[in-house]
């Protein structure tokens, strides 16, 4: 299948976002070597994956095809790539800078993001926030609440999921009677001036 390209539509400042967003200063580097997909444990699993193509259609301008594609969600940030990329082009940083991008153009109504990769990362950032450590049970409160737009629809709707999760999170110990209720460090002040010193 061709990919058909107007040059009416394409962003030639795109680039310059990405190597101006934390993580992307190197994109301009890559030489389209495909290193970094022939390393990538998860282009294996998933064939589709091609980071390689996500990065020259950064650098050619399909700013929205590349920010409403779910593949840049699915990097597994491992780092097989940035070890092998001889351009030291750091394409696990350079997808964690698109990702901010895109959802930078989300909450402006720009682009739409599928994945619930962001969902569930925002989840897992306010328990480490609110309690200086992961609080599963909030985490998974909070997570289906937002995927299905209320708790109780979501509990309706995968019921059968959460009792299957609740039994595999209990054989591992991670909801005892100790663990139904959140439990704080003892220095959550200095947790919370990590989060006030990056911002949002």
């Amino acid at each position: 299948m061709k990919l058909v390209v107007n040059a009416w539509e394409l962003d030639p400042e795109f680039k310059y976002e990405i190597a101006s967003t934390p993580g992307g200063e190197h994109i301009m580097r890559c030489f389209q070597c495909s290193t970094c997909t022939a390393s990538c444990p998860v282009a294996e699993i998933v064939p589709s994956y091609n980071p390689r193509k996500i990065i020259r259609m950064s650098l050619l301008g399909m700013k929205n095809e590349v920010l409403s594609s779910d593949e840049i969600w699915i990097c597994a940030i491992c780092q097989m790539c940035t070890e092998r990329c001889p351009q030291d082009v750091r394409i696990s940083d350079v997808m964690g800078a698109i990702r901010q991008i895109a959802e930078k153009e989300a909450e402006r109504g720009n682009v739409e993001i599928r994945s619930v990769r962001p969902v569930f990362e925002k989840a897992f950032m306010r328990q480490i926030e609110k309690y200086g450590r992961l609080y599963e049970i909030g985490l998974s409160m909070e997570y289906y609440k937002n995927v299905h737009r209320g708790l109780i629809l979501a509990m309706m709707e995968l019921k059968k999921d959460f009792a299957k999760l609740g039994m595999r999170l209990y054989k591992k110990g991670k909801m005892g009677v100790k663990s139904m209720l959140p439990e704080r460090i003892k220095r959550t002040d200095e947790v919370k001036k990590i989060f006030e010193s990056i911002g949002d």
